[in-house]
């Protein structure tokens, strides 16, 4: 009874470390809000699967989790950063299920930082440390210095006024910093990316556009160095717990100034759109300083198409920033913003980059994948560590790597000792049922067959009927046949052979 009760005070306090109410946290666990209750009051146990997510909402592992780490996780840091703002922040975070994906990706970012230590591969990520935060000042106007800022990056990296061959290689390379990927289809589109400093530093890129849009994943990489660098001092205590942001795209602003398709649908506290388009700003000046940008278009009039189409080549940028980067450069008037992004035009830039991801997307493929089987390779973690890293069923072969050979790679279980496994668990839930016996099992067109076999000790045994299931494992009750459970009486023996149950 003591350990339920000290789980359900965990809970609890992971709760209201947040803020969070009972209503909101049952929703973002996706249970009933009397379910939750009862779970913190210690009368009902939380079932794994639900320990699991109340763990990947806090961005934890269960064993973190579990020893009471949540109230200073860096999500329950902006849990409560939203609660405090008063605004539907939290309510936007709910109906996109975002939180599963932004607490995974913190997840992940722990079991690289583990794996690299196992490896003895520890990054240098010093150089983000060489400059300091700079809020935002009170009442500053974009671009909130951004110019200066971007400049300082620049000059700490020895880039001067050239463009930036590849934004992966100098985030990953240079600032050490680890890249996951995801797709809208993973995550709310709203969402461009996410960083992170804690354990170690890491950006989340979703594909909003697609990755033949690589000049956009420069911006979005340039717009989270730029979080990573000088706003990690955001939501007190950020340095002890971890610095945790995620950037959703901001409403564009009209030529008087004013939001144009409304208000914000994130708002994640106070100063929050200022510091969005401080990173913004950043990214442009960053990746295309205005100094280089004036060189290049000097002998050219600046409002034309062959203006942004050389500032687009030279520099790596989508043609709305290089409009953007020209008209700040030059001082030049919101009418003259108006007048080129109208203009009708091609596309300038082609589909194949250095930053193009080819990959596939997905927070446990990619960096965290190639750790995994590296590991295992080198004999780090056994087979089954590494299909827990990269939450694969022991059914399935492990990715190929150029390290691993078949037996290292093949499934530790077979696919039909999975379907038997599901079977016996089925029967065990049904009256009389233990008292049968999973045979051989059989691939059919719609799913699976299991005969089930009665008899006692080495046998003889009978055929006592069959199961139909799924290819989710699920029983087809009205296509099934069982024989009346055999006699109380029995003990129930153990069938050799391919009637071996699990």
């Amino acid at each position: 009874m003591q350990q339920m009760r000290s789980l359900a005070e965990t809970l609890r306090d992971a709760r209201e470390g947040a803020r969070l109410s009972e209503a909101m946290m049952a929703r973002l666990l996706g249970v009933a809000a009397s379910e939750l209750k009862r779970m913190e009051e210690g009368k009902e146990e939380a079932s794994p699967a639900v320990l699991d997510r109340y763990a990947q909402t806090f961005g934890l592992s269960l064993r973190r989790f579990m020893a009471g780490e949540a109230e200073q996780a860096p999500m329950a840091l902006l849990f409560r950063s939203m609660h405090d703002t008063g605004r539907p922040g939290l309510e936007d975070l709910v109906e996109s299920e975002a939180h599963r994906v932004l607490g995974e990706f913190l997840r992940c970012t722990r079991d690289i930082t583990e794996l690299r230590e196992v490896l003895g591969e520890r990054r240098e990520t010093s150089l983000l440390d060489r400059l300091r935060p700079r809020p935002v000042e009170p009442g500053s106007t974009t671009p909130h210095d951004a110019e200066r800022l971007a400049m300082s990056v620049r000059e700490l990296l020895g880039l001067e006024l050239g463009p930036i061959p590849s934004m992966t290689d100098l985030v990953e390379r240079t600032l050490g910093v680890d890249l996951l990927w995801v797709s809208p289809e993973d995550l709310d589109p709203s969402i461009d990316a996410a960083s992170a400093r804690a354990p170690s530093p890491a950006i989340l890129v979703n594909l909003v556009q697609g990755a033949e849009c690589w000049w956009r994943t420069r911006m979005t990489l340039a717009h989270e160095i730029g979080h990573l660098i000088f706003d990690r001092s955001l939501l007190g205590g950020a340095r002890r717990r971890g610095f945790f942001l995620f950037s959703p795209k901001l409403p564009r602003v009209s030529g008087r100034g004013t939001r144009a398709g409304g208000a914000s649908r994130w708002h994640l506290f106070d100063d929050f759109e200022s510091i969005e388009r401080r990173a913004n700003a950043f990214a442009a000046y960053f990746l295309a300083p205005p100094s280089g940008v004036r060189h290049l278009v000097s002998r050219m009039d600046v409002m034309s198409e062959a203006a942004i189409t050389a500032v687009c080549h030279r520099y790596g940028i989508g043609r709305e920033a290089a409009i953007n980067v020209l008209i700040n450069a030059h001082g030049l008037s919101r009418d003259a913003r108006q007048a080129m992004t109208a203009r009708p035009h091609t596309r300038v830039l082609g589909a194949e980059h250095a930053d193009r991801f080819s990959g596939v997307p997905g927070l446990r493929g990619g960096t965290l994948q190639d750790l995994t089987l590296r590991a295992l390779a080198a004999g780090h973690i056994d087979r089954v560590q590494a299909r827990d890293y990269l939450q694969l069923p022991l059914t399935e072969p492990l990715p190929p790597h150029p390290l691993l050979g078949k037996e290292l790679r093949a499934p530790l279980r077979s696919v039909e000792d999975k379907v038997r496994l599901s079977a016996a668990r089925y029967l065990l839930r049904r009256r009389g049922g233990e008292l049968f016996h999973t045979g051989a099992v059989s691939r059919e067109p719609d799913g699976w067959r299991v005969e089930l076999l009665e008899g006692q000790g080495a046998g003889p045994f009978r055929a006592a009927g069959f199961l139909r299931m799924t290819h989710g494992l699920e029983v087809r009750e009205e296509d099934s046949h069982l024989d009346a459970p055999p006699s109380s009486s029995r003990r129930p023996g153990r069938p050799r052979g391919p009637s071996t149950p699990v």
